[in-house]
């Protein structure tokens, strides 16, 4: 389906107007028709604006599903319907999907660095514990400033739990 029809076809399932869409995404409604009809295409930024107004991946406003990214990575099928029903839902519902997701690649990383604790309950209760309190403490930072500081955080526990005065390392 060509970009002209999937953007008339999702903005009429978020029943949208034309004129509502293009006051939303910044466009002029002479410009918007022009998208719809496929007689002029849009710059980068007006498909980034329009696929955050839509509430869409710009893979799903400009692919076919064949030709998604996100369908060429990822293997397991169910995930990825879930990811792509997860991409119509409202920002705060994809703001806390996208908060879980993290916390618990977190945790693995994590996991990874201290393996065998013994204490996997605990320690994800305490580790959940942490993420909720930084995240709320941390709006300020990045993503990749976040990650960063969890993962001189890490490094710095595991130094901490393989120094002479603690005996054995984790694990050993």
């Amino acid at each position: 389906m060509a970009f002209a029809s999937k953007l008339t076809e999702i903005r009429k399932s978020r029943n949208l107007t034309q004129q509502e869409l293009a006051k939303k995404a910044g466009v002029g409604i002479s410009q918007m028709r022009r998208y719809e009809k496929g007689s002029s295409s849009p710059t980068l930024e007006v498909i980034k604006n329009l696929a955050i107004t839509l509430g869409v991946s710009t893979d799903e406003l400009i692919f076919e599903t064949s030709e998604r990214i996100a369908a060429s990575k990822i293997l397991d099928r169910e995930l990825l319907q879930q990811f792509e029903t997860v991409s119509s839902l409202a920002s705060r519902d994809i703001d806390a999907v996208k908060t879980v997701l993290e916390s618990i690649i977190i945790k693995n990383k994590i996991e990874k660095i201290l393996p065998g604790q013994g204490k996997e309950r605990s320690w994800q209760e305490d580790m959940h514990e942490v993420q909720k309190k930084f995240r709320k403490k941390a709006s300020n930072y990045s993503e990749q400033e976040i990650e960063d500081i969890i993962n001189e955080a890490v490094t710095e526990v595991r130094a901490e739990e393989t120094s002479p005065e603690r005996g054995q390392p984790v694990g050993a």
